[in-house]
């Protein structure tokens, strides 16, 4: 069952491939221009490896949390929500994905949790690393927006492009879930150049039509040196994961 649902959400992506070569001009034109509003090809190279630091509010039960992000794309990503009370470490890892909860020796992380960290990867992508997919792209238009999506280790992200600004303010990940297709969006908003890159300050978080948490930039580091030992996990204890936590697509 899980399989086949991870097969319908690729499906829409097989109705495009007969139009795959019409559509390839355009699709390198709408690559090109995200790449040139985003701060162009030399600083977005900048973004391959990077900290955000994030403040974050759990709208259900109006809990304060922060959310620190290690990014190298296009493999590596390790996210540390602390919370007053408890806290949660999810690293993902090329195909590993583990979790960690109040320091406790990591989980290795099982779908639909390894599939919602994976999406959280896949949304840090910029335009430059979507470049570099660009054989797994599709390009649609829906309503007054450009589509880019974008299907790769069994989940399907949808970039939904602004057309008055040409920049990305919604993505749209669409995972398999208990039996069904659950859909988890993220809108961004407060742009501003960051040492010639643009980049949000402010992300509102969806979970299948609930808004679950608003999150601010506090700080973002670009270029940050950051090691392998940050994606590794340590000491592991095999157990069956579930996706929980606020924030966890």
């Amino acid at each position: 069952m899980y399989k086949m649902l991870r097969l319908a959400l690729m499906l829409p992506l097989l109705a495009f491939s007969s139009g795959a070569i019409a559509q390839a001009p355009e699709l390198d034109a709408v690559l090109a221009r995200l790449i040139d509003t985003y701060g162009g090809e030399h600083n977005l190279q900048k973004l391959d490896s990077q900290v955000q630091e994030w403040e974050m509010v759990a709208l259900m039960g109006n809990r304060h949390a922060t959310d620190v992000r290690r990014i190298r794309v296009p493999q590596q990503l390790r996210v540390e929500l602390r919370y007053p009370d408890k806290t949660e470490i999810r690293i993902v890892n090329g195909d590993a994905s583990h979790v960690i909860y109040d320091g406790s020796p990591a989980h290795p992380a099982h779908p639909p949790q390894s599939d919602a960290m994976r999406l959280q990867l896949m949304r840090l992508y910029s335009p430059l690393v979507l470049q570099r997919k660009r054989e797994l792209l599709s390009l649609a238009k829906e309503d007054a927006s450009t589509v880019i999506t974008l299907f790769e280790h069994g989940v399907r992200v949808d970039y939904r492009i602004n057309p008055d600004t040409w920049r990305i303010d919604k993505i749209v990940g669409s995972l398999a879930i208990h039996g069904g297709e659950m859909q988890f969006v993220t809108e961004y908003s407060d742009f501003v150049m960051h040492d010639g890159v643009l980049v949000h300050r402010r992300e509102n978080k969806f979970a299948g039509g609930v808004n679950t948490a608003v999150l601010s930039l506090r700080n973002i580091t670009l270029d940050a040196e950051l090691h392998d030992a940050d994606f590794t996990p340590g000491e592991t204890v095999d157990a069956q994961g579930d996706a929980g936590g606020d924030d966890t697509a």
